[in-house]
């Protein structure tokens, strides 16, 4: 008398020891009714360290105030740092800390982010007098 062994743990045909699905997170779940209740998107942007660009940053309206919550302080800037978000077109913007603005960065963002920065500039100086150009 040979007895049967139940199949190998299978559930759906996926074996059980598969790694794939033990990552499944609302970023990566496949329901499209997530998104359209306004919760995490479908896709999560990547983040690298050396890069001082964060990639799906929202541009904020007038007059929003943009709060920065971290347990240990910003990843990115020092809490006393002042932060200038600059859009470059095509929905993506880059942060930059008054220590980021230097000539040789000016000159490597695109030209349309060079002409909010110099409207900017021309705005300091009108409302603050005693700003002077170096």
């Amino acid at each position: 008398p040979t007895s049967r062994r139940p199949p190998s743990a299978t559930v759906k045909g996926m074996s059980k020891r598969s790694s794939k699905n033990s990552f499944i997170t609302p970023a990566t779940s496949r329901m499209v009714d997530t998104c359209a209740r306004g919760g995490t998107s479908m896709v999560t942007p990547r983040f690298d360290p050396r890069v001082f660009k964060t990639p799906g940053l929202r541009t904020p309206a007038v007059n929003e105030r943009v709060y920065t919550f971290s347990a240990k302080g910003s990843p990115l800037a020092d809490p006393e740092d002042v932060i200038l978000t600059v859009p470059l077109g095509g929905g993506e913007s880059i942060r930059l800390t008054e220590k980021d603005l230097t000539k040789k960065n000016f000159l490597q963002l695109n030209p349309k982010a060079q002409g909010l920065m110099q409207k900017l500039s021309v705005t300091v100086r009108q409302c603050c007098p005693s700003v002077t150009s170096q």
